[in-house]
């Protein structure tokens, strides 16, 4: 199913991301906040994803306070955004880097206190690691301007079947390799094969010839081609209005050679997955400490597709890592860090945020939601996947008073079920699905419900929050009773996707009838990238369909969708598709997030962005500066 956000990114973390979710896998230990923002943000990420503990002995650097200055930014809230223009030049060069710049940007990172790998095809790594040290062809803002990166110009050919890449000739890995068409060919490639770990298997099944790769993972796609060593060509069975921001601008380019020689079930292994990842960023990573912190040191032979080249702004960046978010507030509260993005803070953690004189804090609207998810493969009961019991799962809340009276006013009340927020996505002739006690016991009734059986509920966070034992009486109250059970961070993927105890791909499906998770979405709020969670070809572990639900029209009408070359081509089978989820509710969007990023009043560039996510595009992270 942040983050990602999960959208591309999308946590759908996550409107994520996540196999981020839409994300990762199998065997070892995975943040679920990238898992959930993975494919979602497309999203991301959210990444992200979506998706969004204590610290062993970090450089000085992560500890120190920062001094106050400069005043508050604003950050605008997140709109449709239109498909991305494509381009034939490369943007307007930026001005160069010159000597390597001072002080040490001091990020912190909320996730769980898990470990995972730094496989780029697998998720996000830790929260905002991958912005600092690697590089995408390019990325898409919120508002759907691209920023080139690796790439420095693109074409799109008439039909929209064919896509050609200029890649910067001078960028270099951080071993001091050069990197060429080579690897991006390697990357995307490598993102088809489930025995290398990949997660985002669904982001580049768009191209020709991804089939047989998923078939034959000894193959290569003949759509991913290396023109020569700094064009690569794409080519896809069929235009994809979602290709730019959901496969294009989310996946971070990883070398070839490391992997050179070694099996694709050993990649996990291999010291660029497990210790320090190499990229072509504007930052190097110098130190890991799972669960701890991860250090950067500035690249002076950075180069991306802006005209940029040259070491970033700050001398270093390290990114505190955080068990859970009352350590990721004493650390924000104490001043230990520079940066700090918070997904979904309570009301009194906001308070505290807000009293904080040496920073302030920047309202972000994204896409990605709170949501509880079916199990529409093998429910305790089989009335789980008649959509009038799910149905009465919702009519029977108070979200209103969920929202403002337990929650703190911190979240967004959704007008419809399904979570885009780009109202030319959305159908005029949705239900709403505002309480109404009555029809939700006459639906139950209508089904068969059984009052005496007990559903197996999973929750994430494991620590329950406020609203969730509200919402367990709300249930109880029109006869649907649960047992409440933790999804712990270790286990998050195999308890939330698999259930299976294997390390192969084998599909049990999960073992729980309902789960409390977040987020699906896309930063943008555009329905781009819900195919990832969604669709039929996307169930686990081929996507983000942690439900396996399934509906051969979706799949239709998502697919002539994204054929769609103009916004009003798209509009009326995604508005579709808003009906016939709407209808199924194969999972459920209770609230929309509204994010925070708390900011040192002596950190420079983060005005720039427009949303300051994880896996959000546009941000150019390299110009950061500390004072």
């Amino acid at each position: 199913m942040d983050d990602q956000r999960l959208t591309s990114s999308v946590d759908r973390e996550q409107r994520s991301d996540p196999e981020a979710p839409r994300y990762a896998v199998l065997d070892r230990r995975v943040s679920r906040r990238d898992v959930l923002r993975f494919l979602g943000l497309s999203a991301v990420s959210g990444a992200i994803l979506a998706a969004c503990g204590a610290s062993a002995t970090p450089s000085p650097s992560v500890v120190s306070a920062a001094p106050p200055s400069a005043a508050p930014a604003t950050a605008a809230p997140a709109t449709a955004a239109p498909t991305p223009v494509p381009s034939t030049a490369a943007s307007a060069p930026a001005a160069s880097g010159g000597a390597v710049g001072t002080g040490t940007i001091r990020a912190g990172s909320y996730e769980g206190g898990a470990v995972f790998s730094w496989m780029t095809w697998n998720n996000f790594g830790q929260d905002f690691a991958w912005n600092w040290s690697a590089q995408r062809l390019l990325s898409v803002a919120p508002d759907g301007t691209v920023l080139y990166d690796l790439a420095k110009a693109h074409e799109v050919s008439a039909d929209g079947k064919t896509y050609t890449f200029h890649l910067v000739q001078d960028a270099v890995w951080h071993d001091g390799k050069p990197v060429t068409a080579d690897d991006v060919v390697f990357t995307y490639n490598t993102s088809l094969k489930s025995k290398a770990m990949s997660a985002i298997v669904a982001k580049v099944k768009p191209f020709t010839g991804s089939g047989d790769v998923i078939a034959d993972e000894s193959k290569s796609a003949s759509g991913i081609v290396a023109v020569d060593p700094y064009t690569v060509k794409f080519l896809l069975d069929q235009p994809n209005a979602a290709i730019m921001s959901t496969t294009f601008g989310s996946i971070w380019i990883s070398p070839k050679h490391p992997y050179d020689g070694v099996a694709l079930a050993d990649y996990a292994k291999t010291d660029i997955a497990t210790n320090l990842f190499i990229g072509s960023g504007p930052y190097k990573m110098v130190q890991f400490n799972p669960k701890a912190f991860v250090n950067f040191e500035a690249y002076p032979a950075y180069s991306n597709g802006t005209g940029f080249k040259g070491a970033p702004g700050a001398a270093k960046v390290s990114i505190r890592i955080y068990a859970d978010d009352q350590a990721q507030l004493l650390s924000t509260t104490s001043g230990e860090v520079d940066f700090q993005y918070f997904r979904k803070p309570s009301g009194d953690q906001l308070k505290q945020l807000n009293a904080i004189s040496t920073m302030h804090s920047e309202k972000s609207l994204v896409g990605y939601n709170i949501f509880f998810s079916f199990n529409l493969l093998n429910p305790s009961t089989p009335l789980l996947k008649d959509k009038r019991v799910r149905q009465a799962f919702v009519l029977c809340m108070d979200r209103h008073t969920l929202i403002d009276d337990v929650l703190g006013g911190v979240y967004n009340y959704p007008k419809y079920m399904n979570d885009w927020i780009a109202p030319w996505a959305n159908s005029t002739k949705l239900n709403s699905y505002d309480q109404d006690i009555a029809q939700a016991k006459s639906l139950l009734a209508a089904a068969g419900w059984d009052p005496s059986v007990v559903l197996n509920v999973r929750n994430y966070p494991p620590k329950l929050t406020d609203d969730v034992p509200v919402i367990v009486e709300q249930w109880k109250a029109v006869g649907i009773n649960v047992k409440l059970t933790p999804l712990p961070d270790d286990t998050f993927v195999n308890d939330f996707y698999r259930q299976s105890k294997d390390t192969g791909t084998t599909d049990s499906g999960p073992l729980y009838d309902v789960a409390f998770v977040y987020g699906y979405g896309s930063l943008d709020g555009t329905p781009y990238g819900q195919d990832a969670e969604l669709g039929c070809a996307s169930i686990w572990p081929n996507g983000s369909n942690s439900m396996r639900w399934c509906s051969q029209e979706w799949d239709t009408e998502f697919a002539a969708a994204l054929k769609g070359i103009t916004q009003a081509d798209q509009a009326p089978h995604f508005q579709r598709c808003s009906e016939i989820f709407n209808d199924e509710l194969p999972y459920v969007p209770m609230y929309d997030r509204v994010d925070y990023s708390i900011i040192g009043n002596t950190l420079k560039g983060p005005e720039k962005a427009t949303i300051l996510h994880p896996s959000a595009g546009g941000v150019r992270w390299w110009e950061w500066t500390i004072s």
